[in-house]
């Protein structure tokens, strides 16, 4: 008898315990969806948090938009041969994630898109292998000052421990090729403040000559390594003027692929699926206050602009674009099937010839926000070319340099375009319609992502 009544008691027990490790586990199932649910519905901190917004200056700034969010795999690089460890870069601002390879998933619509329908994209702080970064850069760090730049001057400079004088630039107009670089450089040189370096506007040392560059690419001929010494004396000036408007002179680079070229770091690096630090990186590590402008345009009349121009002897005309148009977009698709974008957007296999990715600039913008959050502007030539005086203006606001505007409208008044299109490329015409179509089809979802980073829907071009 006892036993029975034990037998029931102990599978009574038994029968409750099993019914409370399932109603456990159910319950903590819809704990889980519940978390991811609210995940979801999480506001970017850029707008909950105003102390760690990064802005662009601009004047369609959009406010209270919706969210999206992305999801994709991580992967971390890493170097077997070195003993360093692989450092994620953390002075990013609250605007990061990797781009998804699923461009469809990056949009909520490319139709009609209006202002308020302009969702906030959220990326991550790029992985980087900052260590590769440090081996490459010994002469740059052991020139650098211990103690900092000089106090008194609007550039970065200071005497080395030989005692010599040297600067570099306080502001950098970046790039991109074929987007009006040339012109705005001419005319902020014409303020007093803006110093072009004894060595010229482009000096190419971040993103070539640095490493140095192999012949062939972008145009015939080689370019020697040079060291961090040498390029600090071609930016120092070495007059008086400089030294005693020194806390007003800005020295200005005007390197146009600054922004996003980084010469031979697939056979550098050759662990790595992706550069493991870019010139953005660098620079950031070398004057980390510098002021950074980016010019962009509709990557569509770029890229044509741009075939013309670096044409180096050859026959170019709408029928060849067209052609070469069509097998670098399908070699860019081709790319995306086995790689990420931005593995895609840095690789060596793109064409010199026409420079599809350079396009796509929410590929290399992004480390330029995570890096120097509001010492980045970035303008298009369109509104540069349609609003002169007003965008002049908002640049030297942004260098910290007052500008009179009535003297500034009598100067461009008087002024000419730099570097406008060639006659020879004049007489070439237009793109053919259908090269047009397909180049304005694959650049549109890339156009959206940069509007929702940068949150301004004038990058829907």
């Amino acid at each position: 008898m006892l036993s029975r009544i034990f037998s029931s008691h102990y599978s009574t027990r038994v029968g409750i315990l099993i019914l409370v490790i399932i109603s456990t586990l159910a319950y903590y199932n819809l704990l889980q969806k519940s978390n991811e649910s609210s995940c979801l519905m999480q506001v970017d901190s850029r707008q909950t948090t105003p102390e760690n917004k990064t802005e662009i200056v601009s004047e369609n700034r959009t406010e209270n938009l919706p969210v999206v969010n992305l999801t994709v795999e991580e992967k971390t690089v890493t170097e077997p041969s070195l003993d360093l460890e692989p450092v994620v870069q953390t002075q990013s601002p609250a605007t990061s994630k990797p781009l998804s390879d699923n461009i469809s998933d990056n949009i909520s619509t490319t139709k009609n898109l209006t202002h308020s329908d302009l969702p906030v994209l959220e990326l991550k702080p790029q992985e980087k292998y900052l260590p590769a970064m440090i081996k490459e850069s010994n002469d740059i760090i052991s020139l650098l000052p211990n103690q900092g730049f000089l106090p008194d001057y609007k550039s970065f400079c200071w005497n080395d421990q030989k005692g010599t004088f040297r600067c570099l630039p306080g502001a950098y107009i970046a790039g991109v090729l074929k987007c009006g670089t040339t012109d705005l450089y001419a005319k902020l040189e014409w303020h007093p403040d803006i110093l072009r370096p004894p060595a010229g506007k482009e000096n190419m040392y971040w993103p070539r000559s640095r490493v140095g560059r192999k012949a062939g690419l972008m145009q015939a001929g080689h370019r020697p390594k040079e060291t961090f010494e040498v390029y600090t004396d071609r930016m120092t000036p070495d007059d008086m003027k400089f030294k005693s408007n020194k806390n007003r002179a800005v020295i200005l680079d005007g390197t146009p692929v600054l922004l996003e070229e980084h010469i031979g770091w697939e056979s550098r690096f050759p662990w790595a699926k992706k550069p493991p630090y870019t010139n953005a990186d660098l620079l950031h590590f070398v004057s980390p206050r510098a002021k950074i402008i980016a010019m962009v345009r509709d990557p569509t009349e770029r890229l044509w602009s741009d075939y013309l121009y670096f044409r180096n002897g050859e026959i170019r005309n709408p029928e060849t674009f067209d052609r070469a148009v069509e097998e670098e977009i399908t070699r860019f698709q081709s790319c995306l099937q086995g790689a990420d974008l931005r593995s895609c957007c840095f690789s060596e296999q793109n064409s010199v010839k026409v420079q599809l990715s350079l396009g796509i600039y929410v590929c290399f913008i992004q480390d330029w926000v995570e890096n120097f959050g509001d010492n980045l502007l970035v303008i298009t030539l369109e509104e540069y070319s349609q609003y002169m005086a007003v965008t002049l203006k908002r640049v030297f606001e942004f260098l910290e340099i007052g500008v009179d505007m009535k003297e500034l409208e009598t100067f461009l008044q008087n002024s000419q375009t730099e570097n406008s299109r060639r006659e020879k490329d004049l007489l070439q015409g237009e793109m053919m319609e259908r090269t047009k179509r397909s180049l304005r089809a694959f650049y549109q979802p890339y156009n959206v992502m940069l509007a929702q980073y940068l949150q301004d829907k004038k990058y829907l071009f």
